[in-house]
């Protein structure tokens, strides 16, 4: 099978949940059946590299063009990409796209290559109204682009059962059309990993617990929620947070101000790491944490434990609500340890509390393997009946 993956991220240009996706993903169908598929990644950059039956192509705008206003800008460069995109594919059998920044080449490609079009839904435009910060009116044609691509394509990937309810409701596509496969994540590379140098590295006293958040600087993401909760946190506990990237300049000063108030109120010690931080360090991040905060509109949101991954999902679409995910607790409990973080919390409106979670099909523990998300794409998931593919 001749796989064409569409996206933005890739490495070494990642910011978000997104680019680690395709990543892992990529290599895993590349794998698959002993690597007799023919992957080809068409990103955003100037990555041009061949590992086997994996090619991977960035495509870059080195070019001037006029716009209307500065936030019209990324908009109409990512439409520029879309067409070198569009122009650059030939003979696949499946086309996947990773997020509206490639859903106009993958219509296109659909029309001008007769090819089935798949959709992963990492988020939903409607449910983010805050990038109209980030884009101004380039929103609504995002929003367009992607409802556009959801009514065209031949199948849709949802990372949950809630965001598969969303892309029915929003879009009217077939639920049909549409199947849960949960993010997976490599549990042979993510392993609990005990470093504390890696903590005395970026300036985390090992001796004091922290909550740590990882994530982009996104109204998304509930940065402002973690930084406004953090004055009911017991004292001595760090906030970390490895957040870089803002949505806009006016968030991001936003987000400085928070943290300098936070520290000049009741001296809290918050450590902003505003670079991005490598997988070597990130995994003893998680490992070493009290818990890790993160809220996100209906994705998968991954904890790493002492036993396995644990996803959590959020299903009321930013609320205002804090998800903390424990890190120090066996199977499917969550959130038992947050009390001895937390001062003066009324016990029936805790400041900081977990939404339920969701598995794929697996009783007990959760493995979540891309390995797993590899093979239900190709095999029994969506790629395979698109084509009459067989194994």
């Amino acid at each position: 099978m001749r796989i064409a993956i569409l996206t933005n991220e890739y490495p070494p240009h990642m910011y978000g949940g997104a680019g680690g996706h395709v990543h892992f993903l990529s290599k895993e169908l590349a794998a698959l059946d002993g690597g007799r598929h023919l992957i080809k990644v068409l990103c955003f950059g100037e990555q041009k590299t061949t590992e086997g039956n994996l090619t991977v192509q960035g495509l870059k705008v080195d070019f001037p063009f006029p716009f209307q206003e500065p936030r019209n800008m990324r908009l109409l460069e990512t439409l520029v990409r879309n067409v070198l995109m569009t122009g650059t594919l030939t003979e696949v059998d499946i086309i996947h796209c990773h997020t509206w920044y490639t859903h106009l080449a993958g219509c296109l490609l659909k029309q001008l290559l007769g090819t089935p079009l798949v959709l992963t839904t990492h988020s939903l435009e409607p449910h983010r109204p805050w990038k109209e910060e980030q884009l101004g009116a380039g929103y609504h044609v995002s929003t367009w682009l992607e409802k556009t691509a959801y009514q065209n394509a031949d199948g849709v990937i949802a990372v949950s059962r809630s965001m598969r309810q969303d892309v029915q409701e929003l879009y009217a596509v077939p639920l049909e059309k549409i199947q849960v496969i949960h993010n997976g994540i490599d549990v042979e590379r993510y392993q609990p990993t005990m470093k504390p140098e890696v903590l005395s590295k970026y300036g985390i006293d090992p001796e004091r617990p922290y909550i740590l958040f990882v994530g982009r600087i996104s109204r998304q993401k509930g940065i402002m929620h973690l930084l406004k909760a953090a004055e009911y946190l017991a004292a001595g506990v760090q906030v970390v947070l490895c957040a870089t990237d803002p949505d806009t300049e006016d968030l991001g000063r936003e987000v400085d101000r928070q943290i300098d108030a936070l520290r000049a109120k009741n001296g809290r010690a918050v450590i902003h790491i505003e670079t991005f931080v490598p997988t070597d360090d990130i995994i003893p991040l998680y490992s070493q944490a009290a818990a890790n905060a993160q809220i996100d509109a209906g994705l998968g949101v991954l904890g790493i434990d002492s036993v396995h991954v644990i996803p959590l999902l959020v299903g009321d679409h930013f609320q205002g609500k804090l998800v903390v995910v424990a890190q120090k607790q066996g199977p499917l409990a969550i959130g038992g340890n947050l009390r001895g973080l937390l001062k003066d919390v009324d016990d029936g409106k805790p400041v900081l509390h977990t939404q339920g979670h969701e598995h794929p099909g697996h009783e007990g523990k959760v493995e979540g393997h891309v390995a797993f998300v590899a093979v239900t794409e190709v095999g029994r998931g969506i790629f395979g009946p698109l084509i009459g593919f067989r194994q």
